[in-house]
């Protein structure tokens, strides 16, 4: 795979007009930024999958969504008859989410779907450092970024421009890490023991950030103050696409059982639930869907893989067309829907 990009990415410079008109040191810059480009190290850990936005979208969409990691990860259009775009960075709050939805609403088409993509801990605040903000200041208008720096801007765009300057010795050593990783990857398969210890790790990760030692325990006054807040955003959006002629739906993905069989009934209630309810969107909730025990569909215990979310997104996709078709949707209020109890009639087979 990691072989296949660099020949890719060598494309474009592989003839000899480009290589006689430059000098050495340029040409081995303009190889070496190419490779480093097309890295899911620089794309995804230095810019959080910012570098999907960079080079344009497509006009006419039917279906956008936005979200979180589990977001970026559950959503894929490859294949699909509609015009989708996966739109969710990870990591990434609601107040993120709407602020791409208004630098990037105009791409979808009149009467199209707006995915907001909810997690169990999207209530919450996460603090988030000027590394996280980097990646919005190479796509977004700066109106919309929180906490604008313009040296940070800067900065940003250099990097951008000219990755393997800006960063010469790192870039060359995480590239050549990120080979050796994909090599082993693909030696050896994801097991059910690798899942669930990635759920027990995923846990332990979500209870130390947000400070919740109990699943089962009623939010304290902060935490209720931060889901009336991101509910207030919610609801912001869910008005803002309305306003537009754009249908929004909240969703809740699927994730492997190991993962949600941790979640008490009782945490979704006051978690999910409070921030979700009536919030003038349909919620599907597929968190305990059928996928959820099978683990050829992911790649980690909240993350599906690429086959995964293909069927995922062809799944929600039916759904959605049937609500619409069915008028199952409720404007004035929204209803959280468990797919998994849906009947068969319903809900098609993806």
């Amino acid at each position: 795979m990691l072989i296949s990009r660099l020949f890719q990415s060598l494309k474009p410079v592989r003839d000899y007009k480009t290589t006689i008109d430059m000098d050495p040191k340029s040409f081995i810059y303009k190889v070496g930024n190419k490779i480093v480009r097309h890295s899911d190290w620089y794309n995804n850990q230095v810019w959080g999958g910012a570098s999907k936005f960079w080079y344009g979208s497509q006009f006419g969409l039917d279906i956008v969504n936005l979200g979180s990691g589990a977001g970026v990860h559950a959503f894929c259009y490859e294949g699909l008859p509609e015009k989708g775009a996966n739109w969710a960075l990870g990591p990434q709050s609601l107040v993120h989410d709407f602020n791409i939805l208004k630098n990037y609403f105009s791409y979808i088409r009149e009467g199209g779907i707006v995915i907001i993509t909810v997690c169990p801990f999207s209530g919450l605040f996460s603090q988030y450092g000027k590394s996280h903000n980097f990646k919005y200041y190479s796509f977004l208008h700066p109106a919309t970024i929180l906490n604008f720096e313009e040296e940070e801007r800067l900065k940003a765009l250099r990097l951008k421009e000219n990755p393997l300057k800006e960063m010469p010795i790192f870039g060359v050593k995480q590239t050549l890490k990120e080979g050796i990783r994909i090599v082993k990857r693909s030696l050896r398969p994801m097991r059910t023991a690798d899942i669930e210890v990635s759920a027990r790790r995923t846990m332990e990760g979500w209870k130390k950030q947000f400070e919740i030692h109990d699943l089962a325990v009623s939010p304290t006054h902060q935490h209720r103050q931060e889901i009336r807040s991101r509910r207030e955003t919610l609801m912001e959006m869910i008005v803002f696409c309305k306003e537009r002629s754009l249908h929004p739906y909240i969703i809740i993905p699927v994730m492997h059982e190991s993962l949600s069989s941790m979640f008490p009934e009782k945490f979704k209630e006051m978690y999910m639930d409070s921030l979700t309810d009536n919030s003038g969107a349909p919620v599907l909730d597929y968190m305990n869907d059928s996928m959820n025990n099978s683990e050829e569909y992911f790649s980690t215990a909240l993350f599906l893989n690429r086959s995964g979310a293909n069927i995922f997104t062809r799944k929600v996709i039916n759904d959605i067309k049937n609500m619409e078709k069915n008028r199952l949707t409720q404007p004035s209020g929204g209803k959280i829907l468990d797919i998994s109890t849906m009947p068969v009639s319903f809900r098609k087979a993806a």
